[in-house]
């Protein structure tokens, strides 16, 4: 993508490949994964129990996780560590401030309230993959030189 700041130009490269899951345990909605469509990420929406399942079967680079309004987050969050260790986002929408606390310790990277801006949701994601992308596994290293007989 190619914009315009300040009379320079700039290249944004953006991988198509990270892929997002958005379990979706309020009413159905489709705003959200469309604009994760339009930001450029593929999208798999599901919902709480069938979220799961597909994170246990697939690998996702985040996690996002729209809860209804009045429920308790840390449960799920603690399922889906167990799981993954993929970001995790959780939006809902009037949850108290003892919730937001529970379901961070729990495992979530962001817990959001509304009201919030499509902006700051993608700015949230890009910030969490730009940090994944930077820890690197670590691998064990092979004594040099020493054989095991």
């Amino acid at each position: 993508m190619l914009f315009k700041c300040y009379s320079r130009y700039y290249i944004e490269i953006r991988k198509m490949s990270q892929k997002i899951l958005f379990i979706n345990n309020a009413t159905e909605s489709r705003i959200i994964p469309g604009l994760l469509a339009r930001a450029g990420y593929r999208v798999e929406a599901a919902t709480g129990i069938i979220g799961l399942q597909r994170l246990g079967a697939s690998r996702f680079d985040i996690v996002i996780v729209r809860e209804i309004p009045g429920t308790e987050s840390w449960p799920l969050c603690q399922k889906i560590r167990d799981l993954s260790n993929a970001p995790l986002i959780i939006i809902n929408p009037h949850a108290s401030a003892e919730t937001c606390v529970r379901a961070i310790n729990s495992g979530a990277d962001y817990f959001m309230r509304r009201p919030f801006g499509p902006l700051e949701l993608v700015a949230r994601i890009r910030s969490l993959l730009q940090r994944a992308s930077l820890r690197e596994p670590e691998q064990a290293a092979a004594p040099i030189g020493q054989a095991e007989y």
